[in-house]
């Protein structure tokens, strides 16, 4: 499932693809991808307009089209892909069509959307999605506020996108596993230290994985991601790794260094 880099791999890639061309055709070839907005509609509003800016939060990707705003979430298995010879991804659901080039948003299991938003911050603040944590606004004083007088357990919390925008399963996993804490440790036992400590782990494993373009394969060897498995060994400290359902959310962690 997309996470948080791996949209912005999809946003840098939409900038070098698709900006600052004129939009000659919009093919709707699944309306099912599409929000509450009518297919003529969606048409209508983007065909001869150029996308003059991307921007990211959280797992949505935006794109500026002067009057109107396109609007990308991914779902779980959504995707961009670029062509200048026409060719089109099987599961193509939308194409922009350009006069050099078409490119194309793809998504196998459909639970992505392709609509149109006004502008970013009112849909971000009707939705009341919470701060992205690679926002230069997002400070370990901030972060540290929305963990506040909370309860239950932190891989929750770190995963509730009104609290803290575009995180996922992975990237949560990896940063409690990279900071000795247990995912069902209460957030209102964490110390002001653990605080801080989950803050620079999440904002580092992101950083990195943001500049190895988003490909998790690409990820150090050290990191959980490559040692998901029940039963396997901690590439940390040597424990066993044990698999459990938190949030309702497949997850691993280690036995013996997360506490």
């Amino acid at each position: 499932m997309p996470e948080l880099p791996e949209v912005e791999t999809f946003a840098q890639y939409f900038a070098r693809h698709a900006l600052n061309q004129r939009i000659v055709r919009v093919d709707v070839l699944d309306e099912r991808i599409l929000g509450e907005i009518r297919k003529e509609t969606f048409v209508r509003k983007l065909k001869g307009r150029t996308f003059v800016g991307v921007r990211r939060h959280g797992k949505h990707l935006f794109a500026d089209a002067g009057s109107v705003w396109l609007h990308l979430h991914f779902g779980m298995s959504g995707d961009l892909a670029y062509s200048q010879k026409g060719e089109l991804p099987r599961f193509a659901r939308v194409v922009f069509a350009f006069e050099g080039g078409a490119l194309a948003f793809e998504d196998m299991r459909l639970f992505g959307v392709a609509d149109l938003v006004a502008d970013p911050e009112t849909f971000l603040r009707e939705r009341g999605l919470g701060p992205d944590p690679l926002d230069a606004s997002f400070t370990p004083k901030r972060f540290a506020a929305l963990l506040e007088g909370r309860r239950g357990a932190i891989k929750s919390l770190l995963m509730t996108q009104e609290i803290i925008a575009g995180l996922g399963n992975l990237y949560v996993d990896e940063t409690l596993f990279q900071t000795g804490i247990a995912p069902r440790r209460a957030v209102d036992r964490l110390s002001a230290v653990e605080v801080r400590a989950i803050f620079t782990a999440m904002r580092r494993i992101l950083r990195e994985a943001v500049s190895r373009r988003g490909r998790d394969v690409e990820l150090p060897r050290p990191y959980l991601y490559h040692h998901r498995e029940e039963g396997a060994r901690c590439p940390r400290c040597g424990g066993t790794l044990r698999r459990s359902v938190v949030f309702g959310r497949t997850t691993y962690s280690c036995s013996r260094h997360q506490r």
